[in-house]
C-alpha cells in the first residue's frame, strides 16, 4: 500500500511540474496555438498507430508511432529547452512530412483514404504561429511533397497492403479520415473564433471604457477651464499684492540702507579719530607713503605712528575680521597701544607686544569667555640718534631693502590675543638693527598678498609681493605707493577685494 501511494505521489508530483512548465510557457498566443497544434497531430498520429496494428500494418505504423514518440520528447524539450525555435520547425516538418510518407507505405492516395490531408492541416494550422516569410516557406515545402508524392502515386499501387484492398475496411478508414480532420478542424476553428470573440469583446470593453474616460476627461477640462479662470483672479490679486509689498519692502530696505550707510559713516570719522593724521606721516619720516584700502568703510587693518624727540615708534596692525567687527578690534588696538607708548612711554618693541597682549586679553576677557579675537601686526621703533630700528611681530614680518638687498624679519609665530586656554602667553622676541636714511622698510598686513586675480585666479602671494617691492624701491615713496595701488588693480581685475589691504613704505633720517 505504501508503495502504491508513494509511486502515485511520484506520478502527481510529475504530472504538476509538467502543467506548471505548460502554463508558464503558453502565455503568448502563438506558444499556446503551436501547443494545441501539436497535441492534435500526436492525437492523430496516435489513432493511426491503433488502427495500424488493429489492421495488422505493422511496417506503415511504425510511421505514426514514431511521430507519436518523437512528438513527445519534442513538445517536453520545447516546454524547457530555450531553443524553442528548432523544436517547433523539427514538429512542423514532420507533422508535414509523414503523413506523405505514410500515405505513400500504404500504396499511394488511391488505395489510403487520403492520409496526406493530415500535411494540408499542419500546413493550415502554421498560420496561427508562424509570422510572415516563415509562412510562405512551409508552403513551399508542402507543395514540393505534394507534387512529389502525386508524381510517383500511381507507380507505388504494388505495395499496397492487401487488407486496404476490401473496400469495407478502405470506407471505414476514409471515414475515420475524414471524421478526425473534420472534427480537429471544426474545435480548432472554433477555438480560433472564440480566440477572436474574446478579443472583439476586450476592444468593445475597452472601447467603452475609453468613451467613458473621454466624457470624463471633458467634464474635467471643463472644470479645469473654471478653476483656471479663478486661478487667473487669484493669481491676479496675488501679483498685485506682491508688488505691493514688494514696493513697500524696498522702500523700508531703502530706509535701513540709508540708516546702516549713515552709521557706519560716523562710524569711519570715529575710527579716523583714533588713528593718527595720514598727512602727518610724512612729518616724521624722510620719504613714505601709506596704501590703505578698507573692504568697506570701516576696516580691521590699521596704521599707527608716533613721535617723541628721537623715538618713532611705526606699526601695520590686522585685526580679526572686517567691517564693522574689524573697526572694533581696530579702536581697541589703537587705544591700547596710545595707552602703552604715549601714556606709559613703553619704547621697546618686545615689551609693547607683551603689554597689548595683556590688555588685549583683559579687556576682552578672553580668560573666562574664551573670546578668540586679535590680531596681527609689525612694529619697529626707530632711535634716530643711535641711527638704530628695534622690530617685534606677532606672525607679521618687516621687510627692508639695503644696497638692492632686500632683508626679511619674520614675526614671532604667535599673534596679539585669541586666547587659547591650553597655551601659555609667550614673551615677544626683539630684532635690533642699524640702518641708513638709504634703507627702505616695508610693513603691511595679509590683504595685498592674498588676495585672488591675475589669469588664473590665483593668490598674489607674499613672494610675488617682496618682488614687486624690490623691483620699485629705488623709486621716490610717492610714485612706489602709485605702483602699488595700480598693481594691485591690476591683480584684482574683476575679482572682488577679499580682505582690508594695508601696506606702509618709508625711510628714515
Amino acid at each position: 500500500m505504501n508503495i502504491y501511494f508513494s509511486k502515485y505521489s511520484v506520478f502527481n508530483s510529475f504530472i504538476n511540474k509538467i502543467k506548471k512548465l505548460v502554463l508558464n510557457q503558453t502565455k503568448k498566443e502563438a506558444d499556446r496555438n503551436f501547443f494545441l497544434f501539436a497535441c492534435l497531430m500526436t492525437a492523430g498520429g496516435f489513432t493511426w498507430g491503433i488502427l495500424s496494428v488493429y489492421f495488422n500494418l505493422t511496417k506503415p505504423g511504425l510511421i505514426p508511432i514514431g511521430y507519436v514518440i518523437f512528438s513527445i520528447f519534442n513538445i517536453y524539450g520545447w516546454l524547457t529547452s530555450k531553443r524553442k525555435n528548432i523544436h517547433k520547425a523539427l514538429q512542423t516538418f514532420l507533422s508535414i512530412l509523414l503523413p506523405f510518407i505514410f500515405q505513400l507505405m500504404l500504396g499511394g492516395a488511391r488505395s489510403t483514404g487520403v492520409v496526406m490531408i493530415w500535411s494540408l492541416f499542419a500546413l493550415t494550422a502554421t498560420l496561427a504561429f508562424y509570422k510572415g516569410k516563415a509562412l510562405l516557406y512551409w508552403l513551399f515545402i508542402f507543395v514540393a511533397f505534394l507534387g512529389i508524392v502525386i508524381m510517383v502515386d500511381h507507380e507505388i499501387e504494388y505495395v499496397t497492403p492487401n487488407q486496404l484492398k476490401d473496400h469495407h475496411i478502405f470506407n471505414l478508414l476514409l471515414m475515420i479520415n475524414f471524421s478526425m480532420i473534420s472534427s480537429m478542424l471544426f474545435f480548432l476553428s472554433k477555438f480560433f473564433v472564440d480566440q477572436q470573440l474574446k478579443t472583439m469583446d476586450e476592444l468593445v470593453e475597452s472601447n467603452a471604457q475609453l468613451v467613458a474616460a473621454e466624457e470624463e476627461v471633458r467634464q474635467n477640462s471643463e472644470e479645469i477651464f473654471v478653476m483656471n479662470d479663478t486661478l487667473k483672479d487669484t493669481n491676479k490679486k496675488l501679483e498685485d499684492a506682491y508688488f505691493e509689498l514688494e514696493r513697500n519692502k524696498n522702500d523700508q530696505i531703502e530706509l535701513i540702507n540709508q540708516s546702516l550707510i549713515e552709521s557706519i559713516d560716523y562710524a569711519k570719522q570715529i575710527q579716523s579719530c583714533f588713528l593718527p593724521q595720514l598727512q602727518r606721516f610724512n612729518e616724521i619720516v624722510h620719504d613714505g607713503f601709506i596704501f590703505f584700502k578698507p573692504l568697506d568703510a570701516v576696516s580691521g587693518d590699521f596704521y599707527w605712528f608716533y613721535q617723541k624727540e628721537n623715538i618713532i615708534v611705526i606699526a601695520a596692525v590686522d585685526c580679526t575680521g572686517h567691517g564693522v567687527p574689524g573697526a572694533f578690534m581696530s579702536l581697541l588696538g589703537a587705544e591700547s597701544l596710545n595707552n602703552i607708548i604715549i601714556a606709559r612711554e613703553i619704547y621697546s618693541p618686545d615689551l609693547i607686544l607683551n603689554e597689548l597682549d595683556v590688555l588685549i586679553r583683559k579687556k576682552l576677557k578672553q580668560e573666562t569667555t574664551n573670546n578668540k579675537d586679535g590680531m596681527d601686526l609689525a612694529l619697529t621703533v626707530f632711535d634716530t640718534n643711535a641711527k638704530t630700528v628695534s622690530f617685534a611681530g606677532a606672525k607679521n614680518p618687516l621687510v627692508y631693502i639695503e644696497e638692492k638687498e632686500l632683508h626679511v624679519i619674520k614675526g614671532d609665530r604667535q599673534p596679539i590675543g585669541m586666547f587659547h586656554p591650553d597655551q601659555e602667553p609667550k614673551k615677544f622676541n626683539k630684532h635690533i638693527f642699524e640702518y641708513t636714511s638709504k634703507t627702505c622698510f616695508y610693513l603691511y598686513s595679509d590683504g595685498f598678498q592674498d588676495q585672488f586675480g591675475g589669469e588664473k585666479g590665483k593668490k598674489f602671494m607674499p613672494r610675488r609681493l617682496k618682488e614687486t617691492l624690490l623691483k620699485h624701491h629705488t623709486l621716490s615713496m610717492k610714485v612706489q605707493n602709485n605702483m602699488i595701488g595700480n598693481t594691485f588693480s591690476t591683480w584684482k581685475k574683476d575679482e572682488p577685494q577679499t580682505d582690508d589691504v594695508l601696506v606702509i613704505g618709508f625711510k628714515i633720517k
